[in-house]
Parts: structure tokens; C-alpha cells; sequence
């Protein structure tokens, strides 16, 4: 008897071996369960927001963005400063070693993967879902706009990278290989197409934060001109315009006004939304680093950690409206004005400027109500105007594009008569002005290949001497993901 129950315990223990060395993925066979009525899909199109809006709380699609151009740049401390001087390698070892990655572009391949990975899941199984028709649709067409949007992410910082458009309900397909950069933009294409179709057009009486059909025009027109198809780029464009649904917020001082956000959701089509006085909070690090070190005007608490170069606000009009949204001072909290040679005296430059674009002196604390903007109006406007030009001549249409950017601004209206090479810088000019701060500027000299000439002249004494590289247009892809996915391969410039 004891013999066999020797034997039992023995069986037991080897089965029970097998099982543990069988990978099932648990969270996906619930995740496949789940979708079973109304509640369920708006929770799983919520937690898609949710997860972009971890990408942003970080600050790394900004950081990675402005820290790398030619407007702003972060206090120069290790790790924080190889986005500006270049000095970062695939395996991102001194943001890993000084815990910054959070920062990097690392942030953004972990936070847009896992984005892509719960919006697939919408996509799959939400059809499905017995609820009302209309708004099911509409849950989908969220889902397909924030896979595009992700992808867009991840192809503008990192060129070729991995396209994935299914859930991932097995081990067998966790992993997948690269596509090339068009068959990348191809795929994000096709999922703004989808989202067109699937969501609603603007009103006011939307939930607060959900995309639009006309974000999904945008968000078409603005990865049509990264990858120079100019004709989807400008009518993309001018469906958003023609729409009506949007207007260029009057005032661009209320427009970047922490207290009139919601007067703002008539130019801006997406953002992150952020709350910095219910429970729970959503912030971001932005607000943080925006503002001066301590308690100011600019919030509660701030850290100090990144400035706009002088050259760059040097090269505003007195009369551009813009310019008001950069400081040479600041208030503290002992109500004493800080002038700019001592903003901050940890640093080497003495002619600092603040962003003031994420200022919100009613802040919890370091944390900002001001949401992040990722789409506007204003956008449409200058990508029709560059588009249309960049398929001849610049015409009248063209100019009146540019116009409604630059009388908002306090701008004469732009000098007629330019050779399309001169009217393309104009709106490159246009929009280094009209979006600092808003992490644009990278890309606009990345997909020009301005980057090489005009980064080596954006210098101060923290950064006396910037060496850009070809590379640089892309960031590396994460070794840590290389390593983790046996189908990836570092991009050819990284090798």
C-alpha cells in the first residue's frame, strides 16, 4: 500500500512538472472572455486611452522630441543629456544606469506596443459584442485611430519597426518581425481609413477626450506628409478643414490657459487628458519639468529641468502673440520676480527662457490641469499649405492656409509671390513657431533631413557643441527588445 501510494505521489509530482512547464497565457485567455456586453467594451476602449496616457505621463514622446531639436533642452545631468548631445547607443546604458529611461525612447517603444497590444483586442473582439450598434462602431473606430496613432509613434522615432494588428492569443504569435517603413505607413493608412468610417463627427456633447472623425483625417494628413505623399496629405487636410466641425481658438493666450482647457476642445482633436485636482490624479512630467525649480507661478513644485534656447526665442516677432508664451522670468513663492540670469544658477547658460505653454499656477502640487496637445487645427492648416505646395507652386489656397495661422499669431499676412522652395521654408518657419513645446519639431527636421545642418548651430554654454549623425534620424531600436523578440534586428544605421 505504501508502495503505491510512493508511486502516486510520484506521478503527481511530474504531472504536475508538465503543467508548470506549459506556458498558457493566462491574462489572454481572460481577456478573450471578456467583451461579453456594453460595460465591457467601454472598459477595454477606456484602458486603450489609458495606456497612451502612460506614454505621456512619463514626458518621453516629448523629451525624446524637444530634447533631440533645435527649441528646447534639458539641464544638463547624466543621462538626461544624450538625447541632446547624441550620445545614446541601443542599449540605452546611461538612462538604464541613471534611471531615466522612463525619459527615452524606450519609454515610448514599451508604452506604444502595449497601446497597439489592447487596441487590438477591441478591434477583435468588440464587434462581437452585443451593445448598441452605433456605439460599438464607434468603440472600433477609437481602437483602429489608436493603433495608427501608435504605429505613427513608433515609425516617426524608430523607422522600421514591427507592425502588429492582432491580439496576441498565444505564444505562437507574441512575436513578429519588422516591416519596412512604407509597409509600416501603409498599415497606419489603412487603420485611419477604418476609424474615418467608424467615428462620429465632432460635437460638443462628446465625452470629453475621445477621438473624432476628424482626428482620424489629421492624424491621416499628418503620416501622408512624413511620408511625402502629398496628395493624401492635402486632402486629408482639407477634409478636416472643410468639415467645419473645429475653429482656431481666437486668443492663443486662452488657448494654452490651464482654466479655459475646455474652451480649447474647439481646436484641439485629441489630446491627454489630464486632472490634477480629483482623484486620481492624472499627470504627466511635463508640467514638472516645464517649470522652474520650486514653487513659482508655474505650479506647485517644479523641477527645472528643461528651457527653450535663446536663439530660438530670439527669433520670434515682437509683435507674434507666441512669444508671450515663453518667459525671461518668473514669479517665486515669496512673490519676488526671478529674472532670467538667475532662473536657474545650476546651469552654465545665463539667458534662460521657460516654456509657458504647460503653466498652471492653480496646480496640485508640480501637476498641471493643462492637457498635452497631440492634434489641432492649427496643424491642418499648415499641412495643407505645405502639401499643396509641395505639388507645385505655392497657390492662393496655400497662402490662405498659412494666413489663419499667422493672424491669430499677430502676423502680417505671408509675403506673396515665393518660389515653392522658399514657401515650403515658410511653413517649416510657421510651424517651429506655432507648436514649441508640443513635441513637433523633431520630426519636421528628421523628415526634411534638415536635422544635419540646423542641429550643429542650436549651441549654448551647457551644449557648446552638438555632432548630429545620419543615424540620429532614427532612434535605435531597444537592445532589450532584441533581445526578447527572436524575429527583431537592430535598424541598419544601429548595427
Amino acid at each position: 500500500m505504501k508502495r503505491l501510494t510512493y508511486i502516486t505521489i510520484i506521478i503527481m509530482v511530474f504531472s504536475g512538472c508538465k503543467k508548470a512547464l506549459e506556458e498558457t497565457p493566462y491574462s489572454n485567455m481572460y481577456t478573450q472572455n471578456f467583451y461579453s456586453n456594453a460595460a465591457e467594451a467601454e472598459a477595454a476602449i477606456s484602458a486603450v486611452y489609458g495606456n497612451l496616457y502612460g506614454m505621456y505621463n512619463s514626458g518621453a514622446p516629448l523629451f525624446a522630441a524637444e530634447w533631440s531639436a533645435d527649441q528646447m533642452f534639458p539641464r544638463n545631468v547624466v543621462g538626461r543629456n544624450t538625447l541632446t548631445s547624441f550620445l545614446y547607443e541601443p542599449s540605452y546604458s546611461a538612462q538604464n544606469g541613471f534611471g531615466r529611461s522612463n525619459e527615452s525612447p524606450q519609454e515610448i517603444w514599451k508604452r506604444a506596443y502595449i497601446t497597439i497590444e489592447s487596441a487590438n483586442w477591441v478591434i477583435e473582439k468588440v464587434p462581437n459584442t452585443p451593445m448598441d450598434a452605433v456605439r460599438r462602431d464607434n468603440i472600433v473606430g477609437e481602437a483602429y485611430f489608436m493603433r495608427a496613432f501608435c504605429h505613427w509613434m513608433l515609425t516617426k522615432n524608430f523607422g522600421s519597426i514591427v507592425v502588429k494588428i492582432t491580439a496576441t492569443n498565444s505564444i505562437d504569435n507574441a512575436t513578429v518581425g519588422k516591416s519596412t517603413i512604407d509597409e509600416g505607413y501603409a498599415q497606419i493608412f489603412a487603420d485611419c481609413v477604418k476609424a474615418e468610417q467608424l467615428l462620429p463627427d465632432y460635437t460638443a456633447s462628446l465625452v470629453k477626450g475621445r477621438v473624432t472623425k476628424q482626428a482620424a483625417y489629421l492624424l491621416h494628413a499628418k503620416a501622408a506628409l512624413y511620408n511625402s505623399k502629398w496628395d493624401v496629405a492635402l486632402a486629408s487636410a482639407k477634409a478636416v478643414i472643410s468639415s467645419n466641425k473645429y475653429a482656431l481658438v481666437p486668443s492663443v493666450a486662452d488657448l494654452f490657459t490651464a482654466a479655459k482647457k475646455d474652451l480649447a476642445r474647439q481646436e484641439v482633436m485629441f489630446a491627454v487628458e489630464l486632472n490634477a485636482t480629483t482623484n486620481p490624479i492624472r499627470q504627466s512630467q511635463i508640467h514638472y519639468f516645464c517649470a522652474p525649480n520650486g514653487v513659482s507661478n508655474y505650479n506647485k513644485g517644479g523641477a527645472g529641468a528643461m528651457y527653450v534656447y535663446s536663439s530660438f526665442y530670439n527669433s520670434y516677432s515682437n509683435a507674434d502673440k507666441r512669444k508671450a508664451l515663453l518667459d525671461t522670468n518668473y514669479i517665486n513663492g515669496s512673490n519676488v520676480t526671478v529674472t532670467r540670469v538667475n532662473i536657474d544658477t545650476r546651469l552654465a547658460t545665463k539667458d534662460l527662457v521657460l516654456m509657458g505653454k504647460y503653466k498652471d499656477p492653480n496646480a496640485v502640487g508640480a501637476y498641471g490641469n493643462n492637457n498635452i496637445y497631440i492634434l489641432r487645427l492649427a496643424d491642418a492648416f499648415l499641412i495643407a499649405a505645405e502639401a499643396q505646395a509641395r505639388l507645385g507652386a505655392p497657390a492662393t489656397e496655400s497662402y490662405s492656409y498659412m494666413d489663419s495661422v499667422r493672424i491669430r499669431a499677430g502676423l502680417p499676412i505671408l509675403t506673396r509671390g515665393l518660389s515653392q522652395t522658399a514657401f515650403i521654408d515658410s511653413v517649416l518657419q510657421e510651424r517651429s513657431w506655432e507648436f514649441i513645446g508640443e513635441g513637433d519639431r523633431w520630426y519636421d527636421l528628421t523628415r526634411t533631413n534638415k536635422f544635419l545642418t540646423v542641429i550643429p548651430t542650436a549651441v549654448n554654454a551647457d551644449y557648446p557643441t552638438r555632432v548630429v549623425a545620419a543615424k540620429n534620424k532614427y532612434f535605435p531600436i531597444p537592445q532589450v527588445e532584441i533581445n526578447a523578440n527572436p524575429l527583431l534586428t537592430q535598424n541598419d544605421d544601429w548595427k
